[in-house]
Formats: structure tokens, C-alpha cells, sequence
């Protein structure tokens, strides 16, 4: 083991300078008036007194070496100037920075003409469709008739089925608005209906007399011809009341499905329709996974993979896992950090980052890049975290132990060591170890990291 590595295992398991040793005591004194100096400034003053500090140490740099440090000198300082101006706008700094670019990058809007925006771009139409929406709401709201002409002819078959249960909610919150809306339309109707038709030609037979003219042997006749008559008109009259009271309760309908052949007919139109729609949904969800498999979830793996490397790189030598052991941490980092990206909120509500990845899948080919970078900033935000707490749990009493040699490794079948790793510490380090660690995850054999769960929410239809 180099010293830069045992130096980096030393602080991190706080066996370093500053840590209970000689040189961590002195350091501890010479620093006490500074530190407490420190702490009596304001954060402001703190900063400015940072600021000096550093430009002070760079101008040092610059009188030392004017040839070789100069121009370096001047860079230093503006990629300061640069940072400190990002930290005001971003607390977190450029992590900030990233992740609300990642979240204003998923914003995306399918304009009819320009297809589909992301971005700002997203964000402007957005804003647009908003105050349009809003506007149509105030029109509404104030019962203006061209709040319908905004909607636009798409909107009819749709304002079509909606019309009864409007009719129905005006009725019970305005009985007399309702009645004056609907009078023009039911005399319009009755107008033209058979039940003014027949009671119109009931009235005319009422009222015609028998002719003077006719035989004493033929009025009988005349009469009876007269009542049959008006009775047909009065059963014209009747049925078609009885007619419309079906049609309202739909009875004509049930009627008709029940047993004629055009019944049968729109019964089997409605199943192919349905089954058209599923097949149609199913055809969508296969386009949908297959991009995923193909353009996303490949790079959210290689991704994790390098986020794994990277995380355990400071503790490799140290702890010397086999490739047994190794792939099982890496399993259980991944699913850590899936598990908290996606932590349901109170009352069991998805989080922002479920909902917008709901979003990603219900678009069905959403831009790969776009998804793979909102979940990649994701995944880096809850890593260094998930990544430690295992290796705290794992491995610490090991870690805070005696250093392991060279050629001693850490198994994930038993929690035991191999090699030369021997001593009673470990044993009982690596005892404790085994029995906090999640067993549940654990496999003899290698496996390869994934984030396939990452992405569960979008491999089903949203509910």
C-alpha cells in the first residue's frame, strides 16, 4: 500500500493527524485562536477574509516566479471569480447546477407544428398553452360563449358526450336556468316531431263535419271511419311519447343489443374496437420497452458501473474483495441507491423523480439523452451516501483494524478472510461484519451491476 492511499484510509477512518495522535494535538492548539476567530465572523466576513487570503497567496506567486507563474496566476484567480459567481447563483455548486439543468432538460412539449421541444423551448410553449388555458378558464368562468369557439372543432365529439352530464350538473345547481336553456331546443324539437304532426291532424278530424249531402244509410259509416281515425292519431301521439321515454332511459338501446341483428352488430363492432385498442397499446408498450432496452438503460448500467468504481477505488487495496464479494456490493449499492431515488412520499405518493420518469415512459420514445442524464443525476445525488452507509456496515470493525497484507482477501460467501488474514481481530471484525451485512443480496458468483430497476416505474403502463 502506497502512503497517499494509507494517508486518504487514515482520515477517512479518522486514525490520521487531527485524530487523537501527537501531530492531530498540536495541530488541534496552533489552530485554536484561529479557529475560534473564525467562528466569531460572520459568513460574509469568513468569505472576504478567504478572498485576501488567496489573492495574497497568488500575488506570493506571481513576485516568486513572474515567468513560469504569472499566466497561471491570472487563471487561478478567474476560475475563483468564476466559481464564487456560481456559488451565488448555486449554493450546491456546479451538483446544483447539473441536477436543475437535468430537471429543466426533461421538460419536454410535443407542438404540433415543431414536434417536440425540450428545454426552454419546452418551458416557453408551455407557458404559452398555460395562459391560453387560462384564458379559455376565465371565458368559462364568466359563461362566454367564445370561451367554445377557443376549444376549436376538435373539442365537438368530446363536448358531444359531455353535454348530459352538463345538462345534468346546470339542473341541480340552477333549476330555472336550466329550463330556460333547454325551452328553444325542446320547442324546436316538438316542432318538428310526429306528436305535433298527429295532434294537428287530430285536431282537423275533430272539427270535420259530416256533409249535408250524405245518405241517411251512409252516416254510420262516415262516423265510424272518423273515430278509427282519431284513434290512430291518438296512438301516433301516445307511441312516440312512449318512444322518446325509452330512448332517455335507454331502453332502446338495451333492446336492441339484447336480440335483433343490428344489435348484434354493434355489439360486435364495439369488441373489435376494443381489441383494436389493445393491440394498438401493446404494439406502443413494445416500441417503448425496446427503446428503453436499447438506448437507455445501457448507459444508465455503464453509468453505475463507473459511479461504483469510482466510489470504491479509495478502499480497494484495503479490503482486497474477491470478484465474488466485489459484485455483491456493487448489487447492493445499486439497489440502495434505487430504492432511495425512489422513495415514496407521506400517504404513499411517487416522488418528483418517479412522476417525471412516468412522464419519460408515457411518451413512449422520449430522447435517450434527456432520460439517461435526469436519472443520472439522480443516481449521483444519493450514491456517495448508500455507498458509504454499506461500507459501514460491512466492513468498518475490518477497516478499523489491523491492515490486512497484500495477499489477504474478503470472501462474500462467508464474511471470512482467506490468506494470511488469520489474526483474532479479524475473525472477530469480519464476525461482526457478516452479521449486519444484507445477507438477502449476497451470491457466490459474479454478477454484473444494473439499473434496470431504476427504470421499473417505466417498464409498465402507468396505472
Amino acid at each position: 500500500m502506497d502512503g497517499a492511499e494509507g494517508a486518504v484510509l487514515d482520515v477517512e477512518l479518522g486514525a490520521g493527524e487531527g485524530a487523537g495522535g501527537d501531530g492531530g494535538q498540536d495541530d488541534g492548539q496552533g489552530q485554536g485562536e484561529d479557529g475560534q476567530q473564525q467562528r466569531q465572523l460572520t459568513p460574509e466576513q469568513q468569505q472576504a477574509k478567504a478572498d485576501r487570503e488567496y489573492k495574497a497567496w497568488l500575488k506570493g506567486l506571481r513576485e516568486a516566479d513572474p515567468k513560469t507563474h504569472g499566466r497561471f496566476a491570472r487563471q487561478a484567480q478567474d476560475d475563483r471569480g468564476r466559481l464564487l459567481e456560481l456559488s451565488r447563483l448555486e449554493p450546491k455548486g456546479i451538483d446544483g447546477v447539473r441536477e436543475k439543468f437535468a430537471i429543466l432538460d426533461s421538460v419536454t412539449y410535443e407542438d404540433p407544428e415543431r414536434g417536440v421541444l425540450t428545454g426552454t423551448e419546452a418551458v416557453a410553449a408551455l407557458q404559452d398553452q398555460v395562459r391560453e388555458m387560462g384564458e379559455v378558464d376565465s371565458l368559462l368562468a364568466a359563461g362566454d360563449p367564445r370561451a367554445l369557439e377557443a376549444l376549436g372543432d376538435d373539442f365537438n365529439e368530446g363536448l358531444a358526450k359531455l353535454t348530459p352530464a352538463i345538462l345534468d350538473r346546470v339542473r341541480a345547481a340552477d333549476p330555472e336556468a336550466y329550463a330556460a336553456a333547454i325551452l328553444p331546443h325542446f320547442v324546436q324539437a316538438l316542432a318538428q316531431s310526429d306528436l305535433i304532426g298527429n295532434y294537428n291532424a287530430l285536431v282537423d278530424t275533430l272539427n270535420e263535419a259530416m256533409p249535408q249531402w250524405l245518405p241517411e244509410d251512409k252516416k254510420a259509416a262516415w262516423i265510424a271511419d272518423k273515430f278509427r281515425r282519431v284513434t290512430e292519431l291518438a296512438s301516433g301521439m301516445g307511441g312516440w311519447l312512449k318512444a322518446q321515454m325509452d330512448a332517455a332511459k335507454g331502453d332502446g338501446k338495451a333492446n336492441v343489443s339484447r336480440g335483433t341483428k343490428a344489435g348484434n352488430r354493434e355489439q360486435g363492432t364495439g369488441n373489435r374496437t376494443d381489441k383494436a385498442a389493445r393491440e394498438q397499446e401493446q404494439a406502443a408498450t413494445r416500441e417503448a420497452t425496446q427503446h428503453y432496452s436499447a438506448n437507455i438503460t445501457p448507459k444508465l448500467n455503464q453509468h453505475a458501473e463507473q459511479k461504483f468504481n469510482e466510489l470504491f477505488r479509495p478502499y480497494a487495496k484495503r479490503l482486497h474483495l474477491d470478484s465474488a464479494a466485489r459484485a455483491d456490493l456493487a448489487k447492493a449499492f445499486t439497489q440502495g441507491v434505487t430504492t432511495k431515488a425512489m422513495a415514496r412520499l407521506p400517504g404513499n405518493k411517487p416522488n418528483a423523480y418517479e412522476q417525471q420518469m412516468t412522464r419519460y415512459w408515457r411518451q413512449r420514445t422520449p430522447a435517450a439523452d434527456s432520460v439517461v442524464n435526469y436519472a443520472k443525476v439522480e443516481f449521483d445525488k444519493h450514491a456517495p451516501t448508500i455507498f458509504q452507509e454499506l461500507i459501514n456496515r460491512r466492513y468498518k470493525p475490518f477497516l478499523a483494524g489491523p491492515r490486512a497484507g497484500a495477499g489477504s482477501r474478503l470472501s462474500a460467501a462467508d464474511g471470512r478472510p482467506s490468506g494470511r488474514l488469520r489474526d483474532d481481530l479479524g475473525r472477530r471484525a469480519l464476525r461482526t461484519q457478516g452479521a449486519r451485512a444484507d445477507r438477502s443480496v449476497r451470491t457466490a458468483k459474479p454478477c454484473p451491476i444494473s439499473t434496470r430497476s431504476l427504470l421499473t416505474i417505466n417498464m409498465r403502463l402507468p396505472a
